[in-house]
């Protein structure tokens, strides 16, 4: 994947917002090819919407497309449950369609339904290809990112510190596809936690998570290195839900004293399914720590 340099390489649109805080949708539905989107200093309050709050290439997706910054504060009601805003405005923070490659620099986002969407030109259509890094998402209360097109690319140094479900690969019930053997989803240097919001179960309101991984048969094979996770309760789905994904394959190389860790709050010394050879560990301070030295490192010490 192309690093961050390409997204103001020689030879590309970069276009900054004059506007910086937006109470409606930001939207480029048919940018340009090559273009890179600087929402450094934009902040937006637009959620709750039935639309996501930012959005790029909806109409005519363009290729190599770069989104930098932003930030999206919500305004979802912590009293409300799941099914609310599942059912009435289920919209991600940033919804990004392109071909060739997508990458996504620096975004914040805060009290929304769904983080991050990327997206193919069409179904199936492997064309293209993503980069995520530097984000940070916090009250997620569905998908941290919702990959449902199951488009391959490299999730690095992200802290995705609340999430209902962490990452979803899972097309809707009317749709299947045979992803590409090569096509890989990695995660590096990767912080996710759980956390529990409001449910409506058998017509009570309960307080409960999904799972790291929601997937299919159509997801894309797995690579973990030197990533830090975080479950604290069995899952709303029951301890099936909660394994990684089949054919998980996790690389410590570059990270031998310090590798990928699952810190498992719900109980027991044992994670409740398969975590693909992970290290376990119950100390809740392993999490404190890694969070603290992710904001330390991204200039958010004493942020929420």
């Amino acid at each position: 994947m192309p690093g961050a340099q390409s997204c103001v390489a020689p030879g590309r649109i970069v276009s900054a917002q004059a506007v910086t805080r937006h109470r409606d949708q930001w939207v480029e539905d048919s940018p340009p090819d090559d273009a890179t989107f600087d929402l450094t200093g934009t902040t937006s309050t637009a959620y709750p919407a039935t639309e996501s709050v930012f959005a790029v290439g909806t109409d005519r997706p363009a290729a190599r497309t770069c989104v930098i910054g932003g930030v999206v504060q919500g305004q979802a009601d912590d009293e409300k449950t799941w099914d609310y805003y599942h059912d009435k405005y289920n919209a991600a923070c940033l919804k990004i369609i392109a071909t060739g490659w997508i990458q996504v620099h620096g975004l914040r986002c805060d009290n929304v339904e769904d983080g991050i969407k990327p997206q193919e030109s069409s179904v199936n259509a492997n064309d293209t290809q993503f980069l995520v890094t530097g984000t940070h998402l916090t009250r997620i209360r569905d998908d941290c990112m919702e990959n449902d097109y199951t488009v391959g690319g490299v999730l690095y140094d992200n802290l995705w510190e609340q999430c209902n479900t962490g990452i979803s690969e899972r097309p809707s019930r009317d749709r299947s596809w045979r992803t590409p053997q090569s096509e890989t989803l990695v995660l590096d240097h990767m912080l996710i936690g759980l956390y529990q919001t409001p449910h409506r179960e058998d017509g009570d309101v309960v307080m409960g998570e999904n799972a790291l991984f929601k997937w299919s048969e159509s997801g894309n094979r797995v690579v973990i290195k030197c990533s830090t996770f975080m479950v604290d309760a069995v899952s709303l789905n029951g301890t099936d839900a909660m394994a990684f994904p089949p054919g998980t394959v996790v690389d410590d190389s570059g990270c031998p004293d310090a590798p990928s860790t699952l810190v498992w709050l719900g109980g027991g010394a044992e994670y409740p399914a398969w975590a693909a050879g992970i290290r376990v560990v119950t100390d809740p301070a392993v999490w404190t720590a890694a969070v603290a030295a992710w904001k330390a490192a991204h200039g958010e010490v004493g942020a929420r």
